[in-house]
């Protein structure tokens, strides 16, 4: 019995490594224990899928996808919005987002949840911040739901279950629900692109047609390429006030209020 057991226990590693892994998600990006991007099983009902299962694979353009994620902003005030995402935030969702899609099948979707950082009391205390959802492409249509915005870190719950701070303690994001927002995203959103919209009836879902949006960022940059002054134009503009200043043929008055004019149009 005594010479049974290596082999034994030789037999129980080898199923143990040899059993294949049916993990129903896939790490895309993970950052410290409660920031991470993965693709994930969606088990949505059917009666909730809304014109059938994600339209997935599916090959997106990065920067589409990052000009979608930093139009959408949140509404503070009447004169003020700031971005949902942090530009940090923008930039890796954008990265993550198109890689995740190519690789997601009909019944997944990506969640993420990732931090950010605040200072409060002039700078000298710091605060970290989550913002959860789930994002998927159906119908010619890239979604988000945003299950939790603004979450303060728990810095008591962490001390409680960590107190040697090994980072064992992980969060329960709500990463957002089809069926219903399980606590209603309360922000009111802004965008600054016309492709991009609330789906009907809810808060907390927003969608773009990401051909649209090409359309619409397009157009923008073009309008800015045509308003925007020659650059060899200005220069020779400066050089000709310059010698009409030396050659007495303008006061120096006359002289500072052309060169205002022409540093507005830098």
């Amino acid at each position: 019995m005594t010479k049974l057991m290596p082999k034994i226990l030789l037999a129980i590693i080898f199923m143990i490594f040899a059993t294949p892994s049916f993990s129903s998600s896939t790490i895309l990006w993970r950052g410290d224990k409660n920031t991470e991007i993965k693709i994930q099983d969606n088990n949505v009902e059917e009666k909730y899928l809304n014109g059938g299962n994600n339209s997935q694979p599916v090959v997106l353009n990065e920067k589409n996808v990052l000009s979608f994620l930093s139009s959408i902003r949140v509404v503070k005030n009447k004169n003020t919005t700031e971005p949902l995402f942090t530009k940090e935030q923008q930039s890796q969702l954008a990265k993550y987002l198109s890689i995740g899609l190519q690789k997601a099948g009909p019944h997944q979707d990506i969640v993420f949840s990732m931090a950010k950082e605040s200072r409060t009391l002039g700078g000298l205390k710091k605060q970290t911040y989550y913002i959860a959802g789930r994002a998927f492409y159906n119908n010619a249509l890239l979604n988000i739901i945003i299950g939790e915005y603004n979450r303060l870190a728990n810095s008591a719950y962490e001390m409680a279950y960590d107190p040697t701070n090994q980072g064992l303690v992980e969060y329960d994001f709500n990463y957002g629900d089809r069926a219903a927002s399980k606590f209603p995203f309360s922000e009111k959103l802004q965008f600054t692109f016309s492709g991009v919209a609330m789906k009907p009836d809810r808060t907390d879902w927003v969608t773009v047609n990401l051909e649209e949006l090409k359309k619409t960022t397009s157009s923008s940059q073009a309008l800015k390429e045509v308003l925007k002054p020659n650059e060899d134009t200005l220069i020779k503009r400066f050089k000709t006030l310059e010698k009409l200043r030396k050659e007495g043929l303008i006061t120096q008055e006359e002289y500072q209020q052309k060169r205002k004019v022409l540093l507005g149009n830098l």
